[in-house]
């Protein structure tokens, strides 16, 4: 998997919301529209006054991203971030939490699914686990936390406040990582059905 590609192909979003003083700018992106998408439980930050989801798709794939993570499938959750992350503009804040959370799943398959040149080589007859990688997961973890500052701690749901303390403590002991989950509206979902056929569509 490896880091992600650049995002100089995502398009510009001229328009989004306005987190710091807590109003929409207008003209919201049609094309991040998705009346399908449900609501919260609580209210984060991305869910607006009238009901509905600044960008219904960022949920979806913040939905399915974390699930997936959760379940261990970082591979599956990295894709679902990635693929979202296209719809933003360079420096938004769309496009830092996004790309944060690519970061993340990037990191965690460095740490637990990475096999070793020597591994992938021989092919693994007997089934060793993988080797992992913890520098290169330090390194994207480096990174992701450097996307996620300004970003709000509820953003669309996730305890993005947890999720920057546990790889802070990652860096220097990364079987913090072992057991952990990412918390959305308060619970720690895994993966369902519906998630894998999500990221299969996404191929």
């Amino acid at each position: 998997m490896g880091e992600s590609r650049l995002i100089g192909a995502a398009s510009s979003a001229p328009e989004r919301w306005d987190y710091q003083s807590g109003s929409r700018l207008p003209g919201m992106d049609e094309h991040t529209r998705d009346p399908s998408v449900g609501p919260p439980r609580g209210d984060p930050t991305g869910w607006r006054d009238d009901g509905r989801w600044e960008h219904a798709t960022l949920r979806r794939a913040v939905v399915h991203g974390v699930r997936l993570y959760n379940s261990g499938e970082y591979h599956e959750s990295h894709d679902c971030f990635e693929d979202e992350w296209y719809n933003y503009g360079r420096g938004s804040v769309e496009s830092k939490f996004l790309h944060a959370m690519v970061q993340v799943a990037a990191g965690a398959y460095k740490h637990f699914d990475f096999e070793s040149p020597a591994q992938r080589q021989s092919g693994n007859p007997n089934g060793d686990p993988p080797e992992g990688d913890d520098e290169g997961m330090r390194s994207l973890f480096r990174t992701s936390l450097q996307y996620f500052r300004g970003v709000p701690a509820d953003f669309y749901g996730v305890d993005v406040l947890d999720v920057r303390t546990t790889l802070t403590n990652a860096l220097d002991d990364p079987t913090v990582l072992d057991g952990w989950q990412i918390r959305l509206d308060g619970a720690c979902p895994t993966a369902r059905d519906e998630d894998f056929a999500f990221v299969a569509e996404l191929e």
